[in-house]
């Protein structure tokens, strides 16, 4: 399943000339992920202190297409991309409304951690949350 969230660019996410930081964006990427976790009945401190288990960010490529500038109607799609033994990945593709202007897009890879923050390979409770 492929989620949409909306954002809307306010003023301290962008420089002084009104142009959002490339850093912004990598906000964005982790909105979508709590969004996209969270559509899937999937919150993390809940699947932490359920299952002793935690998806963390262990890699994120990001392609800069384009800029938004502050006020701009956005939106960042998420969907996921493979689902591996002990990594998943999520792709993010974030576009302007106005003119459906792709402006970014990025792949994150995530790794699973136990209680005792060590690896562990993508639980079957997930796999089945994400309906795979």
């Amino acid at each position: 399943m492929k989620i949409t969230l909306p954002i809307t660019v306010v003023a301290f996410e962008t420089d002084y000339g009104g142009v959002v930081s490339n850093t912004r964006y990598l906000e964005y990427i982790e909105r979508a992920r709590y969004a996209y976790l969270h559509a899937h009945d999937l919150h993390v401190e809940t699947v932490w202190k359920t299952h002793g288990v935690q998806p963390v960010v262990r890699r994120v490529e990001v392609d800069y297409l384009g800029f938004a500038r502050h006020e701009e109607q956005l939106e960042m799609k998420c969907e996921l991309g493979e689902l591996g033994g002990a990594t998943a990945t999520l792709k993010y593709e974030l576009t302007r409304v106005s003119d459906g202007a792709v402006l970014m897009r990025a792949v994150q890879t995530m790794a699973f951690l136990n209680t005792d923050w060590r690896p562990v390979r993508v639980p079957p409770f997930y796999r089945e949350k994400l309906g795979l």
